[in-house]
């Protein structure tokens, strides 16, 4: 060991610490495997989250760091809220007798200020105004309805004097969904509620390729707003269906139907 060189004592620490990661690596997968099912279970709720830094050497050139942040799910689900906040709005309209009601939820799906609600959350004959994640309140410009995909369109009024910041919801892809993803529920009257749970059934089209109707494992609430359902990177992959009579759990229309509405929606509501 004497005679070894700085440059082969290296070589040797590297060699010995990469047969050591590999024998822990075979030693925990093996632990795992035998492990009780409520252990593994607890694990594979745990992601873990690899950050890269490049810092400069003595000699002045790069070299890599690895640094591993575990992320649980619960810190999840609370990201994929918050980044949905500011794209949220409220559906709001005046009862006959005078009072305020909020008749649904909805997303900015442009900068200009057009929002996506589901269909229960509008009626024609109405006056409407939208109400934003800071509270500013505006009135409707237009509204284009889509009954096929049960989607209304509505477009911001704002003064000519006033400008305001949107904030468009970043749009999934619900044809990658898989059954047991979790799906995060999103609504709340007068202020926003969530509930968790997981895609139970995906309804596809005849050629399996696209989803129609997403099905969650999460109970109805008949007091509930019509809302709309995120993943846990919060991204929006889709908007809630109307429940049957004999359906006790939330169904979304899947966001590939509403992305596809979109270009014909917005060119109506600039008219």
């Amino acid at each position: 060991m004497e005679d070894l060189t700085k440059h082969q004592l290296i070589l040797i620490t590297l060699l010995m610490s990469f047969v050591t990661s590999i024998a822990t690596g075979i030693i925990t997968f093996t632990l795992l495997s035998e492990a009780p099912v409520e252990v593994t279970q607890q694990i594979n709720h745990i992601v873990e989250k690899t950050i890269e830094k490049v810092a400069p050497t003595e000699e002045g050139k790069p070299a890599q760091t690895v640094t591993t942040v575990v992320v649980n799910e619960e810190d999840r689900i609370l990201d994929a809220i918050s980044k949905n906040e500011k794209s949220m709005v409220r559906i709001k309209t005046q009862n006959f007798d005078g009072s305020q009601l909020i008749t649904g939820i909805g997303f900015v799906v442009s900068e200009m200020g057009a929002i996506v609600t589901e269909s229960r959350s509008y009626n024609t004959g109405l006056n409407y105004s939208i109400v934003f994640y800071d509270g500013k309140e505006y009135p409707i410009k237009n509204v284009f309805t889509d009954p096929t995909n049960r989607l209304v369109f509505m477009q911001t009024a704002l003064p000519k004097s006033e400008k305001y910041v949107f904030y468009p919801a970043v749009l999934g892809d619900s044809d990658g969904l898989k059954v047991g993803q979790t799906l995060i529920a999103i609504s709340g009257r007068d202020s926003n509620s969530a509930s968790i749970g997981r895609i139970r059934q995906l309804e596809k089209s005849e050629d399996k390729k696209s989803v129609m109707t997403i099905l969650s494992d999460i109970p109805v609430s008949r007091t509930a707003l019509s809302g709309m359902a995120s993943n846990l990177s919060g991204e929006i992959i889709g908007i809630e269906l109307p429940s049957g009579e004999s359906d006790n759990f939330f169904s979304y229309r899947p966001i590939n139907v509403v992305k596809s509405a979109i270009p014909a929606a917005l060119s109506e509501l600039s008219k």
